[in-house]
């Protein structure tokens, strides 16, 4: 009789557990885990931004000397409201018409710097935001219509700042930053300020 009853109880135990695996299942099923909203999906991390153009002056329309600016940046974005990474720019003359000596002198500048930028409507196409970067500038200039050949050399530490908008392709894939920099050195144009633009390639 003893005997009966210890296996009459294993065999309840054996029902419960086997009841208690098949409610979790069960409930599993039913309550599934909640799937994330399409806000909530990942986003492209990484930006690479390119830039070159002319800066157009009197001797662009002389075509002559094409002044030029050009960028390339990598970005992450650590949210999806703030990307960081690293910018090189750099400016040189292109001796369109191979006039010897008609700028006068020859020259090459760059700059190498951190960025940070802060976007807001990030989930959309257009996308306005605000970006910041401490920079180090490098600026190197040779005469060549004087006697005296000597290089002029001068280096610096700036800062700029720049509001701006960023409009994206349907996928996000490909995106056109247009921004005004203001900075604590002059640009190219002879100024503080300036109006900029990149093509970005997001992945």
């Amino acid at each position: 009789m003893l005997i009966y009853l210890i296996n009459k109880l294993i065999s309840m135990k054996r029902i419960i557990l086997m009841l208690i695996i098949g409610s979790c299942c069960t409930l599993t099923y039913v309550f599934p885990q909640k799937q994330p909203k399409s806000s909530e999906i990942s986003y492209l991390k990484n930006q690479i931004g390119i830039q070159f153009n002319p800066y157009i002056d009197e001797q662009f329309f002389d075509f002559q000397i094409m002044n030029t600016v050009s960028t390339i940046r990598y970005g992450y974005r650590i949210t999806k409201n703030i990307t960081t990474g690293l910018e090189f720019s750099c400016s040189f003359p292109i001796n369109i018409a191979s006039v010897q000596n008609f700028q006068c002198f020859n020259y090459f500048s760059y700059k190498l710097g951190l960025f940070a930028r802060y976007s807001i409507l990030s989930e959309r196409r257009f996308q306005i935001f605000a970006e910041a970067s401490p920079y180090f500038s490098h600026y190197w200039r040779e005469w060549t219509s004087s006697l005296d050949h000597s290089a002029y050399r001068v280096n610096k530490i700036g800062f700029y700042a720049a509001p701006g908008i960023s409009l994206y392709s349907r996928n996000k894939k490909i995106s056109l930053d247009l921004y005004y920099k203001f900075s604590s050195l002059t640009f190219k144009n002879g100024k503080k300020s300036v109006f900029s633009y990149k093509v970005n390639f997001n992945f």
